[in-house]
């Protein structure tokens, strides 16, 4: 696609790229018109490595919701742990978070004639005539029971991941974790690299950071461990999770490929280029 951009439209495009975003691409490629190319097929790539970070991700989080739940033996074990297993600060933090989140995405669904019938339980002496509506907002959304799955749904990875730190050795890796990915031959700290890697890649998508080279190895070998391993006592392909994510691996795999070929070609072009620039240069000096 952008073979066919005119000296304007790079030019135009420049200005909507930064400098730094673009030299990234430029270190490969000299032209401008080869970065962008290279840009939008990074982009492609990203694209679906979100996709399959996606199912890990959630996969991941109910796969250790249900396992905790069950070993600590209590429902909705994130709101109401039972009495000898606490969470730590920062996890109870996103806890709550997530359910005010989970509130505020359920009272946007609703219909005008339903956020009025929530202020005769957030307000039962009457609404304050001079209320703002952020905080009228706010009250009613306090009054919105959600599920354990909706709050679930609003943690992110790294809730998920902060489980298998040392902090949760003892109480949850040795008593549940364990059982999320059972081969007996994973450390916990294995665990939690691999994770650590998921988590890395994930934010640098969120934010349309390229994902490629060094960074693309490390993710797609944490991506193999996590699909053969949760749920598994030996690695093997053939985990529901590894088959759920078969397609979307695929896509994957060749978007990889496309990119490679890009990459290749640039250079060739590259170096193509170069030759032909000494050449000039040596016919320059014989013809002095």
């Amino acid at each position: 696609m952008s073979r066919r951009l005119t000296d304007g439209d790079v030019a135009a495009i420049r200005g909507l790229m930064s400098a730094e975003r673009l030299g990234t691409f430029k270190r490969i490629a000299d032209a401008d018109l080869d970065a962008i190319e290279l840009h939008q097929a990074a982009m492609g790539l990203s694209g679906a490595l979100t996709a399959v970070i996606g199912v890990i991700e959630v996969s991941l989080r109910n796969a250790i919701c249900r396992r905790i739940s069950a070993d600590l033996g209590v429902q909705d074990c994130l709101r109401s742990p039972p009495s000898n297993f606490s969470w730590a600060e920062p996890e109870q933090r996103n806890i709550v978070k997530a359910e005010a989140m989970a509130r505020r995405a359920a009272y946007a669904k609703l219909n005008n004639g339903q956020k009025l019938a929530l202020d005769a339980l957030a307000f039962p002496q009457g609404v304050p005539a001079n209320i703002k509506r952020s905080r009228l907002a706010i009250r009613r959304q306090g009054e919105i029971p959600v599920s354990e799955g909706q709050v679930v749904a609003q943690l992110t990875i790294y809730f998920w991941k902060r489980l298998f730190s040392e902090n949760y050795e003892k109480t949850l890796w040795k008593r549940s974790l364990k059982k999320v990915f059972p081969n007996k031959t994973y450390s916990r700290a294995r665990i939690a690299d691999n994770l650590e890697v998921i988590y890395q890649t994930r934010n640098r998508l969120a934010h349309h950071e390229p994902v490629f080279g060094k960074r693309l190895r490390e993710a797609m070998d944490a991506i193999e461990f996590i699909s053969r391993n949760l749920g598994s006592r030996r690695p093997t392909d053939e985990t529901p999770l590894a088959k759920l994510m078969m397609p979307h691996l695929k896509s994957l795999s060749a978007a990889t490929t496309e990119f490679q070929k890009i990459i290749e070609k640039t250079k060739e072009a590259r170096e193509s280029e170069g030759k032909t620039e000494m050449k000039a240069a040596q016919a320059a000096v014989v013809g002095e």
